[in-house]
């Protein structure tokens, strides 16, 4: 685990909110928890579809950004594509990883040459039982560093 991702996890107050901790962090890879709380759930008392795709979002942020800083990049959300596959209750953890069809050496070339690059994580959340709740695939955009 990364400390110093979490604690950048943890100064962005919408993520903060929620309360997300990092569970792992290796190249392309992420897995990140949510705890289970009244203030997350929605009006049938299930966890909210905001705080789940908060949730996946997070954990495929940081999997893009384990690539895209070793180039000296930073990431930003271009689209996302998802499906919720039932109620959410309890602890949530989403696990993120680079698309094994990525050929992160091409991307790097890519990124030398223009400054750009695109890459795109997919996302499983499962509640505590295991069971699947969210799938998902976030697109990122790789950017320089300027400051």
């Amino acid at each position: 685990m990364s400390d110093s991702t979490q604690r950048l996890l943890d100064s962005i107050a919408y993520v903060a909110w929620h309360g997300q901790k990092l569970r792992l962090r290796e190249p392309g890879r992420a897995v990140v928890v949510q705890p289970d709380r009244a203030d997350l759930h929605n009006y049938v008392g299930t966890t909210h579809a905001g705080a789940i795709y908060t949730l996946a979002e997070t954990a495929a942020g940081v999997a893009a950004d384990s690539v895209a800083a070793t180039m000296g990049g930073f990431v930003l959300l271009a689209a996302a594509e998802l499906r919720y596959t039932r109620r959410a209750q309890g602890t949530l953890e989403a696990e993120a990883r680079l698309e094994s069809t990525a050929d992160v050496e091409a991307l790097a070339r890519e990124y030398v040459d223009s400054g750009r690059g695109r890459l795109s994580v997919g996302v499983h959340v499962r509640d505590a039982g295991g069971e699947a709740v969210f799938d998902g695939t976030f697109h990122y955009a790789i950017r320089k560093r300027t400051r």
